[in-house]
């Protein structure tokens, strides 16, 4: 077949112009990295556990695999280490945030936040912040995945694992989240109004009081109980449980009032990107059920 110069390039054009189409945006430094859909309907912002990162969330999030083909937006943060924010810390995270909104400009009218294990605090605490300001950025919704949300109660459960003494990992993490809470809120047994200034949730004193907007958007937890694998592999019972901390969570939205909460409660969905199975996992989030909570 024998084509002009002017056709040919016509060709060419178009070709080109069809694989920029299907073509997604990529933004990275060490802050974030960000995955501008082409037809965005949504942006989701995400939260690392504690001392991971954006690789460690890109790596275990397999929800995260085609969803910008699927319209939406995504914003992977490295902000760790946090397991509440300060009024001060609300402020500039904030400001952080609508920054990247505003420099990429990213649409903000249909913004979802997520975050595993501590990451899910933060973003329950900034998402209830946000909203609260009444900022360009209209929070839909926020997820937290096996979330720590009562810190109180993951102090007993932390000087449990230390008593029990049945795995060296969860005893090393249950003396060093004894360390962190004491030196940054101090003991809870003597306390536990400090605690009330930061904690998501307290199941002790009933108290969601840090997340006042929680009836203004959508909230979902996400949690594997797997009961028996706590029992076999850390002798734990399940009070001393993130899932347990959840349900309490959630039964304390039903009783106030809360219509758009839910709590999604997998089984065998806790597969780590190694092979390893711990329902403490990315895994249990399911992109299409996820995509159909956003909508």
């Amino acid at each position: 077949m024998n084509l002009s110069i002017t056709a040919l390039t016509t060709l060419l054009l178009a070709i080109f112009s069809c694989e920029t189409s299907k073509r997604v945006e990529l933004i990275q430094n060490e802050n974030f990295e960000i995955n501008i859909a082409q037809k965005q309907t949504s942006v989701l912002v995400l939260f690392p556990c504690y001392p991971c990162d954006i690789g460690h969330t890109r790596r275990e999030a397999n929800f995260l695999n085609g969803i910008n083909n699927q319209g939406v937006t995504t914003i992977l943060l490295n902000y760790n280490r946090k397991l509440f924010l300060t009024e001060t810390e609300k402020i500039n995270l904030s400001k952080e945030i609508r920054g990247i909104f505003d420099t990429y400009k990213i649409k903000g009218n249909n913004v979802y936040f997520g975050g595993f294990s501590s990451g899910g605090n933060i973003a329950l605490l900034i998402g209830d912040y946000i909203k609260s300001q009444k900022t360009k950025l209209n929070i839909k919704g926020v997820f937290a995945v096996d979330a720590p949300i009562d810190l109180e109660q993951l102090y007993y459960n932390a000087s449990n694992d230390i008593a029990l003494n049945a795995h060296e990992g969860a005893k090393n993490e249950g003396e060093f989240l004894i360390n962190l809470l004491e030196s940054e809120i101090g003991n809870p047994s003597i306390a536990v109004n400090a605690y009330k200034k930061y904690a998501p949730f307290l199941a002790s004193q009933n108290f969601i009081g840090n997340l006042s907007n929680h009836k203004n958007y959508k909230i979902r937890l996400y949690t594997e109980p797997s009961p028996e694998w706590h029992l076999t592999y850390r002798k734990r019972e399940y009070k001393h449980t993130n899932s347990w901390m959840n349900e309490r969570f959630f039964d304390a939205l039903i009783q106030r009032g809360n219509s758009f909460c839910e709590i999604i409660k997998t089984e065998n969905k806790g597969i780590r990107a190694n092979g390893d199975i711990h329902p403490h996992s990315w895994s249990i989030v399911e992109q299409q059920s996820l995509l159909e909570w956003m909508r």
